[in-house]
Parts: structure tokens; C-alpha cells; sequence
């Protein structure tokens, strides 16, 4: 689930609909819950995720999620999969 989340972003950077850089991704408006519940602020990058981003930098496994939402699917984007109860959506 991690790896697609991370997969997520970088398919949004990669994509002419969304910002080019990581960052801008991240603090796009109204985006991702945890930039603007300010829960991002209150967290720490685990050694896990940094080597899961160093991971699909090098070998992606997903190249079409651009959204997910927790608990059931959002309002954006082809249905693809869920993994626990994250819910993820392409194009």
C-alpha cells in the first residue's frame, strides 16, 4: 500500500494534469488529507519509506494509480483496485 501511495505521487508528477515536482503534488490544494489536517507537519519520513521511495524511483510497480481515498472509492478517476482499506483510481 505504501509503495502505491508513493507510486500515486510520482505518477501525478510524470502526468500533464497535475504538478511537476514532488512537492507541488503534496501541496497541491485539497489533495491529500494530511497536508491540510496538518498531519504531514507532525510526521516524520521512517527509514522504511525512504528506501520504499528510493525502490520505486528505480522500479516503479504502478504506473496508472493517480488518486486513492481510504474506506471506499472517491469521486475521481477509473476504478483499479483496493489494498486494505485504501482505494485506488487511474485515469
Amino acid at each position: 500500500g505504501k509503495r502505491l501511495v508513493i507510486d500515486t505521487i510520482l505518477n501525478r508528477v510524470d502526468h500533464s494534469s497535475f504538478p511537476n515536482t514532488i512537492y507541488d503534488v503534496i501541496y497541491q490544494p485539497n489533495q491529500f488529507s494530511c497536508v491540510w489536517n496538518e498531519r504531514l507537519d507532525r510526521t516524520a519520513a521512517t527509514e522504511e519509506v525512504c528506501q520504499l521511495v528510493r525502490e520505486e524511483l528505480v522500479n516503479r510497480c504502478n504506473y496508472e494509480v493517480l488518486y486513492f481515498t481510504a474506506d471506499n472509492y472517491g469521486k475521481y478517476g477509473e476504478h483499479l483496485f483496493q489494498v486494505g482499506n485504501h482505494y485506488f483510481c487511474g485515469e
